[in-house]
C-alpha cells in the first residue's frame, strides 16, 4: 500500500486529483505542518465471496458433528495424556 503526505492547502487546492489518488489504491497522510491530522483510505475493494455469494463446498451429506477424542482423566501430565489415548 502506498502512502503520501499532502498538506492541508494541497488537499485543497487539488481536492480531485487527491481522490483520484485514493481511488487508485494510495492512502493520503494529511498534515498540517509537521504535525499528523488525518488519514485517508481508500475503500476496500470486494473480495470474490462477497460479488460471487457464499462459497459452497461439495460434500457428502449434512457435516457431521466435531467431538474432541481427548479426554482428560484425572490429573497427569500431558505426557500420561497422550498415552492414555493412544490406547
Amino acid at each position: 500500500m502506498r502512502e503520501r503526505h499532502v498538506e492541508i492547502h494541497e488537499l485543497q487546492a487539488d481536492l480531485n486529483g487527491c481522490l483520484e489518488e485514493v481511488q487508485q489504491g494510495t492512502t493520503l497522510l494529511l498534515t498540517d505542518g509537521e504535525h499528523r491530522v488525518a488519514r485517508i483510505v481508500p475503500e476496500p475493494k470486494p473480495c470474490d465471496a462477497e460479488q460471487n455469494g457464499p462459497l459452497i463446498l461439495p460434500g457428502k451429506g449434512k457435516p457431521r458433528k466435531f467431538t474432541p477424542r481427548a479426554r482428560l482423566r484425572g490429573e497427569g501430565t500431558m505426557a500420561d495424556i497422550v498415552r492414555e489415548n493412544r490406547r
